[in-house]
């Protein structure tokens, strides 16, 4: 039922309904048909049909009103406002004047529309902000990269308080200064500062206090002592501080307020506080991802370690196993060279007594019989030098003239197969404290391997380079270069390893393992480099060292004389007493020979003055015996020269030299014992 149909159905029951149960009595009493009766009704009649046209007009005014204020509500705010202040505001009514009451309602209704408007707007902006948050609070479980965390947190973040420029900036606490990270919209970039020292600008300032802040116009405000960033224009601005607990870490900065299309406005509380709950998610968010951003550094920091770790387990046990297989080696080869000393023994010495009593015609011969026991006794002290079982025979030696040494001893093959040969030698190389015999050994080896390793080619390409380098002041370096095929890749990793040929059944696979434990043994490196069908290079590098105390001292040529000593020679093999003797001969000594141990007792009780004896003769401890007579207060260790064909070990080793005793390893010259006679007897 509509206002203008209740109006008249109210009218009917109050005004018209009366007055026809009032004539409907005057009829009944036969009254009616008196003129004052008439004349009465018709006045009333038509005063009640007066207040009907009255009544329906403010009763039309009120439901105009109420048309209005139902348009109102679909109508944009500044049209619906003047609508109803046109339909209702004058309170104006035909033919009653002015009505306030209407007025009145008018002007609610007005005020009440416009905060209704602006509660809606607010409760929208609310509920978007709101929606904007909780965005930022998921992508901070789902994003764990910090920059694509900050791009989409500066995307939802100006896009809910209606900003045009944005950027976040992270503090670098150990620095002292804020870096933008991600920026949108931000004008002149190529001008503005990409870092802001604490302290400083709006930025720096908001970091110093810990404290957001809210800039009408950027351009004027009077709290900070410096010009703005000019990429983020005039206006608005508000900077808030990215904080978790008592640690800020970083800023959002906001600039360019839009209210509307073109037109910019000022950041409100309402924006302030959505941005202090953002940031407190925000600055926790960009917290947890730099600590799995350095968790993920550190796991891979960790991971390099231990790969890092597993190579050199892996090199580790490789040198290990080739330590074995050395070992192993040293062991064989030492036990074939132990065999050999006692033979040898009497070869070296033999052959030095027939090179000095052949007649003219045989010398030549017994020269080339020594100089060949000289060879093979060095090898079989290599061999056991090369399983550790024998100490280095040290000299001074010049490797300029250890390689021409190397050199000559290969020139014939050299020759024969047309190899070129290069030498590149460094000046003023210092002398290498070391065994010369053992490395000649060693670059013999390494020039045969390279010739042989050329044999396939073309004469015109087999060169073959020697270099010598010094590596600082306390090591020198050998280069053994070859144009060869070079080293398959497959084999080059156990080159050096026992038995490991590249020559077939032609090889026997241990120059290069006997030349690794020699060159170990004077405490150098030896390595070697290759690319298949590019050569081989062999690289020795060896300290310089320096003569210890006691080294062999070089005295040949000096006459001994043992006039009136007593010498007792204590071995079992004949072959060497009689070596011995022969020696000793040209002294002028006495020289007793005894083969069993208890004859050596009997005669060292007989005033004996110098005893050399052989340290593993059966059935006497000799360092027992030193020790028993040092301990009666006679110290006669140096008065004994020890003989042996192997190693003894360490321990008895240092007890024969505390005791003052001296020791000769089998096989050795009549000039290496007559040394040590002489040192021995002074």
């Amino acid at each position: 039922m509509r206002l203008r149909e209740a109006a008249s159905t109210i009218f009917s029951l109050t005004a018209i309904l009366p007055l026809l149960i009032f004539m409907y009595f005057m009829w009944r009493f036969g009254l009616l048909e008196s003129p004052e009766v008439q004349l009465g009704i018709f006045f009333a009649l038509a005063i009640a049909l007066l207040g009907y046209v009255l009544f329906r007009r403010l009763t039309g005014r009120v439901a105009d009103l109420g048309r209005a204020l139902g348009q109102t509500l679909n109508a944009p705010p500044a049209a619906a406002t003047s609508t109803l202040a046109a339909k209702g505001a004058t309170g104006a009514v035909p033919g009653l004047g002015q009505v306030n009451e209407i007025g009145e309602i008018a002007q609610a209704f007005g005020r009440m529309l416009v905060e209704l408007r602006a509660s809606t707007e607010r409760l929208e902006d609310l509920v978007f902000k709101l929606g904007a948050l909780n965005d930022v609070v998921e992508m901070a479980s789902r994003i764990p990269r910090i920059e694509d965390l900050l791009s989409h947190v500066l995307e939802r973040t100006m896009r809910a308080v209606s900003a045009g420029i944005g950027s976040i900036m992270l503090l670098d606490r150990e620095r002292r200064t804020l870096r933008v990270a991600v920026g949108r919209g931000l004008l002149e970039a190529g001008r503005g500062p990409v870092e802001v020292k604490v302290g400083e600008g709006i930025a720096g300032k908001v970091v110093e206090m810990g404290e957001a802040v809210v800039v009408e116009d950027i351009e004027k405000d009077p709290r900070f002592g410096r010009a703005s960033d000019p990429r983020y224009g005039g206006g608005s601005f508000i900077c808030m501080p990215l904080r978790v607990a008592e640690r800020i870490v970083g800023v959002v900065n906001l600039a360019k307020k839009e209210v509307g299309p073109g037109s910019t406005g000022v950041f409100s509380q309402t924006d302030l506080q959505f941005l202090n709950a953002l940031a407190t998610y925000t600055a926790y968010a960009v917290d947890n991802a730099r600590l799995f951003e350095e968790a993920q550094q550190a796991a891979q920091r960790l991971q390099e370690v231990v790969e890092d770790q597993k190579l050199r387990l892996t090199l580790a046990q490789q040198q290990m196993i080739q330590a074995a297989k050395l070992s192993a080696l040293g062991e064989l080869v030492a036990g074939v060279a132990h065999e050999l000393n006692n033979p040898l023994t009497v070869l070296v010495g033999a052959s030095e007594i027939l090179e000095q009593q052949a007649p003219e015609g045989l010398k030549e011969y017994a020269q080339m019989i020594s100089e060949a026991t000289d060879a093979a006794r060095h090898i079989v002290r290599g061999l056991m030098t090369f399983g550790r079982q024998m100490p280095l025979e040290r000299r001074h030696v010049m490797l300029d003239d250890l390689i021409e040494k190397a050199l000559a001893l290969t020139a014939a093959d050299l020759r024969i197969e047309s190899v070129k040969v290069d030498r590149d030698m460094a000046a003023d190389l210092p002398p290498v404290w070391a065994d010369g015999h053992q490395l000649q050994q060693v670059l013999v080896n390494l020039v045969t391997n390279a010739k042989q390793a050329m044999a396939e080619l073309p004469e015109a390409e087999r060169r073959l380079k020697l270099t010598t380098r010094a590596l600082g002041s306390d090591r020198v370096r050998i280069l053994v270069e070859d144009t060869g095929p070079g080293i398959p890749s497959e084999v080059l990793p156990k080159i050096f390893d026992p038995f490991v040929t590249t020559k077939g059944s032609a090889g026997t696979g241990l120059g290069l393992s006997i030349s690794y434990g020699l060159i170990r043994e004077h405490g150098g490196q030896i390595t070697a480099d290759s690319r298949p069908g590019h050569g081989a290079t062999f690289t020795i590098d060896l300290p310089v060292g320096t003569a210890a105390s006691g080294a062999l001292s070089e005295t040949g040529g000096q006459a001994l004389r043992l006039d009136g000593m007593r010498i007792l020679i204590v071995e079992h093999d004949q072959a060497v007493q009689k070596i011995l003797l022969e020696h000793l001969e040209p002294t002028g000594c006495t020289a007793l020979t005894v083969a069993r141990a208890d004859e050596a007792r009997q005669q060292l009780r007989d005033g004996i003055d110098l005893v050399v004896a052989d340290f593993n003769l059966d059935g006497v401890d000799w360092l027992e015996l030193l020790r028993q007579v040092a301990a009666r207060g006679t110290a006669v260790g140096h008065r004994f020269i020890f003989i042996t064909a192997g190693p003894i070990g360490k321990e008895a080793d240092t007890a024969l030299r505390d005791a003052g005793a001296a020791l000769l390893y089998k096989p050795f010259t009549g000039e290496q014992f007559l040394d040590a006679v002489r040192a021995t007897a002074s």
